[in-house]
């Protein structure tokens, strides 16, 4: 009698370790995409990164998600502004202020092509992870950013990544 009660136990604890190892892959596979990406990985510095979350296509966030990002990107362009005298003055702008105005560009040209599209939350594509990371640009310059990495199903390739800088 003992021993049949053991038997689910071992199959769940099976199953557990199974989905635990397969989020810990998709994590693994996100870093290296993220390495493969950056002018110089052996400098770059995990901050966070969020479990791996299930996804309802590409463009779909949660409005927390959302949100969020946008705080982000707020602080960012105050930064800047404030930085660059509203905009008015960019030609003091140092390499690290020209170099987060792009970033903040290619992020908010990606944020609002999501917003504008208001996708509605469609059926599960796959997971997506989050991770917030520190690193050095191409002209040694020190930054942060959140890049967002959406798997398929099967949580074995991805299938977009995009960026947003942070303070």
């Amino acid at each position: 009698m003992r021993k049949s009660i053991y038997i689910p136990v071992l199959m769940m604890a099976a199953m557990l370790s199974a989905c635990h190892s397969s989020k810990e892959k998709m994590f693994d596979k996100g870093q290296e995409n993220l390495e493969a990406s950056l002018d110089y990985p052996k400098q770059l510095k995990l901050i966070a990164h969020t479990e791996p979350d299930s996804a309802f296509g590409v463009n779909y966030f949660t409005r927390k998600e959302i949100t969020g990002m946008l705080k982000v990107m707020d602080v960012v362009t105050k930064k800047l502004m404030k930085s660059t005298t509203g905009i008015n003055d960019i030609t003091k702008a140092d390499a690290y202020t020209v170099n987060l105005m792009r970033r903040q560009m290619n992020a908010a040209n990606e944020v609002q092509t999501m917003i504008f599209k208001n996708v509605p939350k469609g059926d599960w594509s796959g997971w997506k992870v989050k991770i917030d990371y520190e690193c050095v640009d191409k002209d040694g310059i020190k930054y942060r950013a959140e890049r967002w990495i959406f798997f398929n199903r099967e949580g074995e390739n991805i299938i977009k990544t995009f960026e947003i800088p942070l303070p």
